[in-house]
């Protein structure tokens, strides 16, 4: 694309971007690094926002791209996957269920949780998994960021289910420890969602051909926006 080749060429432009706190606290700040690397003269405006509110500015044109889960309705929009991650369990050191390689999702609704607004894509997989087994999670505490949830545990508030890259981001510096779970679907992906691809600006092009050619997503999902 010539727009995206003018950008390496030292072009100006401004990528409008939301993205949920999955991608805050896994994939995405390399991604930008690495993007403002290539494209250095590229203003970056970026929204820390849950999936629902970020489909919400894609659809009224205030962002051209949101990261959001892939179970959050997204009709109307094109998406590509943009991360795969797994999701853990974390609880504080010396915790009934620490010493445990894997966790089994019931055990875990025993205790209380700590987690997103019920809003907020990774709560919702939370309260579908439990409402699988016909339980309702004890939500203790609702919070705006992992980083929030992580402390809430770490002062023993609740357990919390977060993505593997996330936990580890926290697990050492709070003492916490990593639990496999079990009884959940366990692979959190999240999609790089727009309104139109032939339409949008050299700034989103260049990040959505970038995400494309990471090698780990070569041949990952795509979803067509659906005609009328």
């Amino acid at each position: 694309m010539q727009a995206v080749d003018d950008l390496q060429s030292g072009a100006t432009g401004h990528l409008r971007l939301c993205a949920n706190p999955s991608a805050f606290g896994g994939f995405l700040p390399s991604v930008l690094a690495e993007y403002a690397r290539r494209y250095p003269h590229v203003v970056i405006d970026m929204e820390d926002a849950l999936s629902e509110d970020g489909i919400r500015a894609v659809l009224k044109g205030t962002a051209e791209l949101a990261v959001i889960g892939d179970n959050v309705p997204h009709e109307g929009l094109e998406t590509i996957v943009c991360n795969v991650d797994q999701l853990v369990l974390l609880v504080p050191a010396g915790h009934a269920l620490d010493n445990r390689q894997n966790a089994c999702l019931a055990d875990v609704l025993d205790h209380d949780l700590v987690t997103l607004a019920r809003s907020a894509s990774l709560t919702r997989k939370v309260m579908a998994a439990a409402d699988a087994v016909k339980r309702t999670p004890r939500i203790r505490v609702q919070v705006r960021s992992f980083d929030s949830m992580c402390r809430m545990v770490s002062f023993g508030l609740g357990l919390a289910i977060l993505p593997r890259a996330a936990a580890a981001l926290y697990a050492q510096a709070l003492g916490l420890v990593q639990v496999g779970l079990e009884g959940i679907e366990m692979e959190r992906v999240l999609l790089l969602a727009m309104r139109s691809r032939p339409e949008l600006s050299a700034p989103a092009a260049a990040l959505v051909e970038m995400i494309e050619s990471t090698a780990a997503f070569s041949g990952a999902r795509h979803s067509p926006r659906p005609a009328g």
